[in-house]
């Protein structure tokens, strides 16, 4: 039976020796052979001073052009030294956060085994000072300054961040935190949270890049904040004020709703959010879509407390559908352009559905769209794009009316006909008779100024 080669991660924790747990220190002494990642830690001077040889990976830094090299050589390095040797230990400040120990764990070859061992991190250590300033700390989030780019800022659990070594990073940091919180949040500063019992102080988050020192080991700790006491809100925080409407002791009316007593309002709202959408007003718009993410999520609400669905079902359910739509974003299709899309996009919906006639797809168009929009989306479902039979039909249509035929069955043909030949034109009829609508009032407002003028 071969024997398992075995490689140890210990944690140096942050940088201060008096951080180094005592489990870590006697580990590094039994190894056969102890690699730092760096020799830049201070528990590498109480190393020497305790005589544990170590050796360390920053000949690989010169030798690196980027990180993921540095972490894949460095994955590499300690597994043939490991090899060599039959077992080794390997010292970095946290493993859990530490990029060479996740690409070390994902190319370990056969035969050999890692085992990983916590210790202090700084988000901790920085935690356990923000707790004399009052900040409840339970429930702690940590992020490191320069993941901040990839996540989203969440307000309702406390939050560390860490490794803020330079100011623009901690500008950086501040426009990440103030997306949700408010400028003048009190949070805990910390220049050096490796320090043991760290001198830490309370500042404004709009002071956060207008400190005197950052280094590698400087941190903040933001408190959470209830989305009651904030000015901005995320979409979870909105759930969470729609379920406490809901709730016992709620907003009568809000708890009387029902999907069927909003169903106009879901209506109204879209048709509202539609009319901004041509405008030029931004916030506008945001204002009008969060009433349409209202009747989004009160419905949500409403089918969670029926065990019917909840606010993650109809997520999940519009990101899986973006997802398998989108094969040539996420999968092995290819689309060059927007026109390129459409058949992808046509083909990933048949598969959802299985093989329908064009007949059983136009019956699935909503009987509640605006009447032009189902004319014209049923004319798309049937394939009736050909220009010249669009022209024909809508030419038969106003000559019925043209003949005498002025009821609302020749009306509505003439309607359904315009319908169908903005589809073969490729032209949005609801757009086009909004937008040529807003012309005429506009010129006869025009016109009726100018009348009064003179």
């Amino acid at each position: 039976m071969m024997t398992q080669i075995e490689i140890t991660v210990v944690s140096l924790g942050p940088d201060a020796p008096g951080l180094l747990t005592l489990g870590a220190l006697e580990t590094m002494k039994a190894a056969p052979i102890l690699v730092l990642r760096t020799v830049r830690h201070a528990a590498a001077a109480l190393l020497e001073r305790e005589g544990i040889a170590f050796d360390t990976l920053d000949a690989l830094y010169e030798r690196c052009e980027d990180f993921d090299e540095l972490c894949a050589m460095a994955a590499r390095e300690l597994t043939a030294r490991a090899q060599a040797a039959g077992a080794l230990c390997y010292a970095v400040s946290d493993p859990a956060s530490d990029a060479t120990v996740r690409a070390l764990a994902g190319s370990l070859p056969e035969g050999m085994s890692l085992r990983v061992s916590g210790g202090v991190s700084l988000a901790q250590s920085a935690a356990c000072a923000a707790l004399a300033f009052g900040i409840n700390t339970e429930n702690l989030r940590t992020v490191t300054a320069l993941s901040t780019q990839e996540l989203r800022v969440q307000a309702d659990c406390p939050l560390a961040v860490t490794e803020i070594d330079n100011r623009c990073l901690a500008s950086d940091v501040k426009l990440w935190l103030t997306d949700l919180y408010d400028d003048e949040t009190q949070a805990v500063f910390l220049e050096n949270a490796a320090e043991p019992f760290a001198a830490a102080r309370k500042i404004a988050l709009c002071e956060l890049d207008r400190q005197p020192h950052y280094d590698h080991r400087t941190a903040v700790v933001v408190p959470a904040v209830s989305v009651y006491e904030r000015s901005r809100a995320s979409y979870e925080d909105f759930v969470q004020v729609i379920a406490r409407l809901r709730a016992p002791g709620g907003c009568p009316w809000d708890r009387a709703q029902t999907h069927h007593s909003l169903r106009q309002y879901m209506i109204e709202e879209a048709c509202e959010a539609a009319e901004v959408m041509d405008g030029d007003d931004p916030m506008r718009i945001a204002d009008e879509l969060g009433d349409v993410l209202l009747q989004v999520v009160l419905n949500s609400q409403i089918g969670a407390e029926h065990r019917d669905f909840t606010d993650r079902d109809v997520t999940s359910m519009a990101a899986r559908k973006m997802i398998s739509r989108h094969v040539h974003v996420f999968g092995g299709e290819k689309a060059g352009s927007a026109q390129d899309v459409v058949p992808v996009w046509e083909q990933a919906k048949r598969r959802e559905r299985g093989e329908q006639t064009p007949l059983e797809r136009a019956l699935e168009v909503p009987g509640t769209l605006p009447s032009l929009m189902r004319a014209q989306k049923v004319a798309k479902r049937l394939g009736e794009d050909d220009e010249a039979v669009a022209m024909a039909g809508a030419q038969a249509a106003l000559a019925r009316i043209g003949g005498g035929q002025t009821d609302e069955a020749a009306v509505g043909a003439l309607l359904e006909a315009c319908a169908r030949l903005s589809q073969a034109l490729g032209v949005d009829a609801e757009t086009a008779l909004r937008s040529q609508t807003g012309k005429r009032l506009e010129a006869l407002r025009r016109g009726t100024k100018n009348l009064c003028s003179d």
